[in-house]
């Protein structure tokens, strides 16, 4: 039986990304997703935008809301970017476990023998006299290799020796 190979890329860890976005906030995010950590770092600079937006226009209720999200969102930005850059980390490394699992499957699929599927080598010698006509019966679950890429059009050598061993 041979051995599969897996092709995975490798896992994040979560306590480097705790780490790097208690200390960065959301530079340290980027770790575990750019897509979060381009939200976190532009979030906090629009509504800055907003609020002085709202200061210079006197338009007191968009002031009012602005700075109202800007100060909750200043309170509960370094909770939000650890919690963003736990669960975006746990769903990669989940994704990547998954995706080998699919893989080994896959490879199980292909490489699980028939049990009931065997080739039958026959050859007669009837020119030994002293085997009398005899039949010699080879059996046996590896292929011919001729057989084998005639029946696996696009496979190689390799791939015969990885499935049947040499």
């Amino acid at each position: 039986m041979t051995t599969p190979f897996l092709v995975t890329k490798s896992t994040k860890s979560v306590g480097i990304a705790i780490l790097l976005t208690f200390l960065f906030g959301p530079i340290g995010l980027f770790y575990a997703s750019v897509t979060g950590g381009l939200i976190m770092t532009f979030t906090p600079i629009i509504l800055v935008l907003l609020a002085l937006v709202g200061l210079f226009q006197e338009n007191s209720l968009l002031f009012g809301w602005s700075f109202g999200l800007l100060i909750i969102f200043a309170v509960t930005f370094w909770l939000i970017n650890i919690i963003w850059a736990t669960i975006s980390v746990l769903s990669y490394n989940q994704e990547i476990e998954e995706d080998s699992k699919r893989q080994l499957a896959m490879w199980n699929r292909h490489n699980q023998a028939n049990p009931n599927q065997f080739v039958v080598n026959i050859t007669q010698k009837t020119s030994d006299l002293n085997t009398s006509g005899r039949e010699t019966i080879e059996v046996s679950t590896k292929p011919n290799l001729q057989d084998w890429l005639r029946s696996n059009p696009g496979k190689s050598i390799n791939d015969y020796f990885t499935k049947f061993g040499r």
